[in-house]
């Protein structure tokens, strides 16, 4: 499995809606699952820096290129 296969693999789990964006708040459900102590904050922080359009929900393009 090359990088981007697994980038897709990810960003699929995270998008539990399916619509091709993760959400602050499907964000933090993942993360929930590994850091029960993840607050709000760092997750705003997140999408703040992976969001290169300012959408405030983060596409498959800007995802790969965050984890890159």
């Amino acid at each position: 499995m090359g990088a981007s296969d697994k980038a897709r693999q990810d960003f699929d789990v995270i998008d539990v809606d399916g619509d091709g964006y993760i959400t602050a708040s499907e964000l933090l459900k993942e993360f929930v699952k590994n850091n029960p102590k993840v607050s709000d904050d760092n997750i705003v922080a997140i999408i703040q820096m992976a969001d290169d359009d300012g959408d405030q929900r983060i596409s498959y393009e800007e995802y790969a290129k965050f984890v890159k």
